[in-house]
């Protein structure tokens, strides 16, 4: 099974967000705001009143282990980033990886200060809830590919119900395995050609610029 850390190191990042949140993008760009994640975690997975407030209190802290974080490392932040910014200006490969690799190390280490947050965030969800919303973040991630299709709810529908079933699949690979990439590969590549064949359109396919791949094809040859 997953690792827990990781997956709630995932939660944390896809509930609190680092940045700026769905609805202050809205803001800027002049748009209609759009749903913030919570919300979406809240209307997904059905949780309940004491449910939603045990998950603010998580959040809460979440963001105070980020502060506290922020305070120690902001000055190492700020340095890391400059130099990686003149790496890029300067043209030099091999600083600009070596830069590129610190920085990258120094925002895991901020999520990381908050893993425990996110566990808990986690043990708010029931398990079942926690299979709906991976099967909810997969269904998100797949259904981006098809903007162009102009998919109709009934079509977005077939594809969530194929996403809840693939889910339950990729949920129970060991990631560890030396296989593991392989077999997540095979169940997205299987779930695409699914879509593609029995969901939708000759026309939606052309809209797309794809043609109907066979099933065992690797993800390298699928568009």
């Amino acid at each position: 099974m997953r690792s827990m850390r990781w997956v709630a190191l995932v939660m944390v990042t896809v509930l609190a967000g680092e940045a700026l949140t769905a609805r202050e993008r809205g803001r800027r760009k002049g748009r209609e705001p759009e749903e913030s994640l919570f919300d979406q975690v809240v209307r997904e997975c059905k949780l309940t009143a004491n449910q939603q407030a045990d998950a603010k209190e998580k959040l809460k802290a979440h963001e105070a282990a980020l502060a506290a974080w922020d305070k120690a490392n902001a000055q190492k932040l700020q340095a890391a980033e400059a130099a990686a910014k003149e790496a890029r200006a300067g043209g030099d490969a091999d600083a600009k990886k070596r830069t590129s690799g610190e920085l990258k190390a120094l925002r895991t280490a901020r999520e990381e200060s908050a893993v425990e947050a996110g566990a808990g965030i986690l043990a708010v969800l029931t398990p079942e809830q926690k299979a709906t919303w991976n099967a909810y973040q997969l269904y998100k991630s797949i259904v981006a590919r098809y903007r162009k299709a102009e998919l109709t709810e009934e079509q977005s529908a077939k594809i969530k119900a194929g996403c809840a079933v693939a889910s339950k699949e990729l949920a129970e690979i060991d990631d560890a395995e030396p296989k593991a990439k392989k077999a997540n590969r095979e169940i997205t590549n299987r779930l695409r050609w699914a879509i593609d064949v029995f969901v939708l359109t000759p026309e939606q396919r052309e809209a797309l610029g794809r043609k109907p791949t066979r099933k065992g094809r690797k993800a390298k040859d699928q568009p």
